[in-house]
């Protein structure tokens, strides 16, 4: 609490009641609604006292009678004390008598509708001096004069009249002579006074006499009232004088009282009048907001501020706090419009311009940027729940459909639409926030100076908001690599090609804004992970169609060609291939607006590229091993001993193929393959001016040629072994016949012949002019077997026989004998005695020359389209 109020003076120090009291004094309150009371000799006189400053008071006094202090209440110091004190005292009012009704000094001009107000007669008295005071216009001012004669007065009737003060207030701009010349004329008229009592006396001789008699005539009239009321008059006096004094102080309160209520009707009026926009404004503020006129508001609001912002007036203060109230309130509201999305940047600009206007204690700005990434934010992840809720919904009404294809389908047609939401959202608001970031760090809508480190933060925002978009895009576009395979490739071409519009679409609207590089290159590098995830993509699909070609493999002869008969595998793969090269040509490949060639040499793309056409080339080499050698077949013997009795034309179908023949025609599609096809592969390669994959090429060429031994091995291993297990059973049946000469071949020789022809026919029917290297090697074995079971005849008539037999197997397979199947028969023959007489030899000759012409057909089968390879 601060210190109590101290009155030190006060001016003027007495008069009736309603006389105009100024106090002055320390610590008399700190404003208007400071001071809570005033009293002046004990009368409450708070409801007309008017708080000037810290050091004054102006007040009227009450009905109040005789001498008291003068005691101010402040709410900050509490009730004081006074170290002076005023005087009240009631007049006597008669016919000539000014009564205490007074006027304001700054009493308001006369109101059209009413009176003019009744100003009391003023009686100055002349100068004592005989100076004239016209034409002087300065006034010593009346604080100075308290200051300097602090209990004096400057009226010429007053008990502590100050010459001084007199000549200060009346006569300061006076010459000295002047002053000499006045103080001459009063000492005369002094003089004059004195010398004219005595004058005046028997001048007014008459009057005297008139004074005397009426004292004459009092006296006996209060002798007579003496001898009626006693000696003690003075009860009933006093009682009479109490009386009239209430009748007065009633009649004088009542007078106040209509003054009062008339003063104040009056200033109300005369208020309501001059300040009729400060009244009507809180109405008017109020039409104006539901009108949406937020400038009038503004304006209004300025100008009542500017006017009445340091206003005392309690009143004035009322209003100007409901005002306040309601700009309050607008402020809110204008900040909650501002923030509330979605919101087009015009009006959002509005607000913020209107929040500036009103002295908002935040950044509006900023704000409205900060809200503005706010709400990219929450879309994009509403556009993410939106689309994965639609998806999870679709799953469960399908039942968790098995079917790719269908799966596929709803991918492709959900992340599609999602994609193209993601991609309009954010270039729709990074159009309407960067632009208002530049121009709140311009200056155009900072109401006060920008924080550098928003630049930093203003980058941060942007790149979360392009990563959280990348993170979306990577997770809608990539996330289902398997399902958008299963999609026919039209369709997959046209989704691709559809979302990589989306994407650099929004690339462009962000290279248009002209933002920083760093956001720039997140979606660069989106827009380049999706051509490889593309690419990946196609080539994943060409992968799974290939490694389905064995559920698709009807052993159906397509083609007959140099390396031996084909089905459609061989194309299919390079149909395969070419349809995942021509559809990366035109989604993927082509280059948008500062992008990344995709395939350039050395890339990673490329090296994907041919590692993935790798694992297709391979992924063909294991359908075609799956094919035959991981699922063995029950060999039929009774083959050997037959011919086919339908060419491959007679018979499509897989149902009519024994194993052996599929075993020739994965052997001759591998073949093809690697004779062919894979040339193909890598001229397509070129034709899209993609460097082709050399080393997946070589490693399926060399995948390709084991492949074809395996098989081949198996072939013979298949064919050849049974055969050779029937040599020696066939070559010891009748093994004690008579010792004739023979006349004839034994019948394994026949036998083998026959499983010769069956085997030849097979392979020749197959693969063609590549037939004579199984045969060879098949004869090869059989030559080593002959060599091994071969013995040294003990009768010259066995020794015939053996030699016979030898010769005629070189000769029915001496157009498939290799050097090692001809050291074999030389083996056999080494053992057996030479033919020395000519008899001998000539029957030899006969029974090879008969033996021709009888097997002539058979040796012609044999021997038919037999090429070195």
């Amino acid at each position: 609490m601060g210190p109590p109020p101290v009155v030190t003076g006060i001016s003027p120090k007495e008069g009736p009641p309603g006389t105009r009291v100024t106090i002055r004094g320390e610590f008399l309150g700190t404003g208007a609604t400071d001071l809570i009371g005033l009293k002046i000799c004990g009368c409450d006189c708070l409801l007309s006292a008017e708080w000037k400053s810290r050091n004054k008071i102006v007040a009227r006094s009450g009905p109040c009678k005789g001498r008291g202090d003068i005691i101010v209440t402040t709410r900050s110091g509490g009730e004081g004390t006074s170290t002076v004190q005023f005087r009240g005292y009631h007049e006597s009012i008669g016919p000539v008598k000014e009564s205490a009704v007074w006027v304001e000094e700054t009493a308001p001009p006369a109101l059209p509708w009413g009176r003019r107000p009744m100003s009391p007669t003023a009686y100055t008295p002349p100068d004592p001096l005989g100076l004239s005071t016209e034409g002087d216009d300065y006034k010593f001012p009346e604080e100075e004069l308290n200051e300097l004669f602090p209990d004096g007065s400057g009226k010429l009737t007053d008990e502590n009249f100050q010459p001084g003060w007199y000549l200060l207030e009346h006569h300061s701009n006076t010459s000295f002579e002047d002053l000499k010349a006045g103080l001459v004329f009063l000492q005369r008229k002094v003089e004059g006074q004195k010398e004219g009592q005595l004058s005046f006396l028997k001048a007014n001789t008459g009057a005297v006499m008139d004074q005397l008699d009426r004292l004459v005539l009092l006296k006996n009239m209060y002798e007579d009232d003496e001898r009626k009321n006693g000696r003690e008059p003075l009860p009933s006096l006093q009682a009479a004088i109490e009386e009239s004094i209430s009748l007065a102080d009633s009649l004088f309160s009542e007078i106040l009282s209509r003054k009062e209520n008339a003063d104040k009707t009056r200033e109300a009026l005369s208020m309501l009048t001059r300040h009729k926009f400060l009244f009507q404004l809180p109405a008017s503020i109020d039409k104006n907001i539901k009108k949406k006129e937020y400038d009038l508001v503004v304006n209004d609001y300025t100008r009542v501020k500017n006017l009445f912002g340091n206003t005392d007036v309690k009143l004035f203060q009322k209003i100007l706090d409901e005002i306040d109230k309601k700009i309050e309130d607008l402020k809110e509201n204008l900040y909650m419009r501002m923030k509330t999305m979605p919101c087009n940047v015009q009006e959002q600009t509005k607000y913020i311009r209107l929040l500036i206007s009103l002295n908002w204690e935040g950044d509006a700005a900023w704000e409205a940027v900060s809200s503005r990434h706010q709400y990219l934010m929450a879309l994009l992840n509403k556009v993410k729940d939106h689309f994965k809720q639609k998806e999870e919904q679709e799953n469960s009404e399908k039942g968790k459909r098995k079917s790719r294809d269908d799966s596929g389908v709803s991918w492709g047609v959900g992340r599609g639409s999602w994609c193209a939401c993601a991609s309009a959202a954010l270039s729709r608001e990074l159009h309407a926030l960067w632009p208002l970031a530049r121009r709140y760090f311009a200056g155009e809508l900072a109401g006060r100076p920008t924080d550098p480190q928003r630049h930093a933060e203003l980058k941060e925002m942007i790149i979360a908001a392009v990563e959280l978009f990348s993170e979306h895009m990577r997770y809608c576009l990539m996330g289902g690599s398997g399902a958008a395979g299963a999609l026919p490739p039209d369709t997959l071409r046209t989704r691709l090609l559809a979302n990589l519009a989306h994407l650099r679409e929004a690339y462009e609207s962000l290279l248009k804004l002209d933002l920083p590089s760093q956001p720039l290159a997140i979606v660069e590098k989106v827009i380049f992970e999706y051509r490889v995830h593309g690419m990946s993509v196609f080539l994943q699909r060409a992968l799974r169609r290939v490694k389905a070609l064995s559920g698709l493999e009807t052993w159906k002869v397509q083609e007959f060609t140099d390396y031996g008969a084909i089905t459609g595998l061989p194309h299919l793969l390079e149909s395969y291939i070419e349809e995942a090269l021509s559809c990366i040509s035109k989604c993927v490949l082509p280059c948008g607006r500062r992008e990344t060639p995709l395939l350039a040499e050395h890339s990673p793309p490329l090296l994907t590229l041919h590692k993935q056409t790798e694992q297709i080339l391979m992924a063909f080499v294991s359908v075609l091993e799956g094919l035959v050698l991981d699922h063995e077949e029950e060999f039929d013997n009774s083959s050997l001993s037959i011919l086919l009795e339908q060419s491959v034309e007679d018979s499509p179908e897989s149902g009519s193929r024994s194993w052996q023949q599929k075993l020739l025609i994965a052997n001759a599609n591998a073949h093809y393959t690697r004779k062919v096809i894979l040339d193909r592969v890598a001229d397509a390669f070129q034709s899209y001016s993609v460097g082709p994959p050399l080393v997946g090429l070589k490693a399926s060429r060399e995948a390709l040629s084991s492949l074809e031994t395996r098989i081949g091995e198996q072939y013979i291993e298949q064919k050849g072994d049974p055969l050779v297990g029937t040599i020696e059973p066939s070559m010891f049946v009748g093994r004690h016949q008579p010792l004739t000469m023979p006349t004839d071949a034994r019948p394994y020789v026949y036998e083998i012949i026959n499983n010769l022809i069956a085997v030849h026919a097979e392979v020749d029917s197959i693969c063609g002019p590549s037939s004579s290297r199984y045969v060879r090697d098949i004869c090869e074995t059989v030559c080593e077997e002959v060599s091994r079971l071969a013995a040294t005849p003990l009768s010259r008539t066995a020794a015939f026989r053996a030699r016979l037999d030898c010769a005629l197997l070189r000769l029915a397979c001496s157009e498939h004998l290799t050097r090692k199947a001809e050291s074999y028969l030389i083996e056999a023959l080494a053992g057996l005695p030479p033919l020395d007489n000519e008899e001998d030899k000539k029957r030899m000759d006969n029974l090879i020359q008969g033996f021709k012409k009888r097997m002539e057909l058979q040796l012609a089968c044999l021997n038919c389209n037999v090429e070195t390879i």
